[in-house]
């Protein structure tokens, strides 16, 4: 991999994909199963330790969770994770998609805008609640100066309180896309 900054965004997505390995013309295929760490326009990453080569052909096969049929796609190893210089994705390839069928390509981009779209929201949603644990603080202090400081503060407690509920649910969606 030749550089940090990756020209599409990123959904870390925990998928079984199953590799097809072909031994030879002669003999069948044998499949093995691996984990996505994460998909993308035109790729996804593979954590795995068997032993890969950069620009070795692969068949591989995924169901996504809006996708009822597996979908299959044709890549090659764009890149091979390094324990050094790629820790956090060591031990894993990178597989860029070569041949996928249109239909289920537009599937997969459906698939991933609704996330990505999904994602600014719950950004916008996490900072709104950011600001309001904010209002909190600052009505304390102005509570001390103002006697209908302490009325608004109790209001906004009950919003904590609600939104807190489902603030860790707005978090997972925000922790889903990488852009890297």
């Amino acid at each position: 991999m030749s550089s940090n900054k990756r020209m599409h965004r990123r959904l870390a997505l925990d998928v079984e994909v199953k590799w097809h390995r072909k031994k030879d013309k002669s003999s069948s295929s044998k499949a093995y199963m691996l984990r996505s760490k994460n998909f993308a326009q035109h790729g996804l990453f593979l954590k795995t330790d068997k032993k890969f080569r950069i620009g070795m052909d692969m068949d591989l096969e995924f169901i996504l969770p809006t996708i009822s049929h597996p979908v299959c796609v044709s890549g090659k190893v764009a890149w091979i994770a390094d324990k050094d210089r790629n820790p956090t994705y060591y031990p894993g390839i990178g597989v860029k998609f070569v041949k996928i069928d249109p239909e289920d390509k537009k599937e997969l981009m459906k698939f991933l805008n609704r996330k990505f779209r999904n994602y600014k929201d719950a950004q916008e949603l996490k900072k709104m609640y950011l600001t309001l644990i904010d209002m909190g603080a600052r009505l304390v202090e102005l509570g001390e100066r103002h006697p209908g400081a302490i009325y608004f503060k109790k209001a906004v407690d009950n919003s904590i309180k609600e939104i807190s509920e489902v603030a860790h649910l707005i978090d997972k969606e925000v922790s889903e896309i990488k852009n890297l």
